[in-house]
């Protein structure tokens, strides 16, 4: 019986990773807030294929791909090169929001995304 039970609840775990990375195509919008106030709009086009991750981040001075992504469980890690430099993106995600943390130099910033839907 403790065995069906915990077989059981591992393949519902196992299902929710995988909802949550088909869940990840498409665009999260956030708000990056730098140290001196300056506000960033950003909208990251995702798109997921299996445990590689691609796509866009769109910012107010244009769109910088993703490179190096990787999906592993309901964690997201990608780079983006912006005038030479690249900036490591981490995130965790959620049903409708990523928790994403940014490393531009030696600061980090920390962004709540949420998925953009068509209503």
């Amino acid at each position: 019986m403790k065995k069906a039970t915990l077989f059981t609840l591992m393949l519902m775990g196992s299902i929710a990773v995988c909802i949550a990375a088909v869940n990840l195509n498409g665009n999260w919008k956030g708000l990056l807030v730098l140290n001196d106030g300056t506000e960033v709009p950003l909208n990251y086009k995702l798109k997921a294929d299996g445990d590689k991750l691609t796509g866009d981040v769109e910012t107010n001075t244009g769109d910088l791909p993703i490179t190096d992504g990787k999906i592993k469980g309901d964690s997201i890690m990608f780079n983006v090169t912006y005038n030479g430099s690249s900036i490591p993106n981490k995130g965790k995600c959620y049903t409708d929001s990523i928790g994403m943390s940014i490393t531009i130099g030696e600061d980090v910033y920390h962004v709540t995304t949420k998925k953009v839907t068509d209503k």
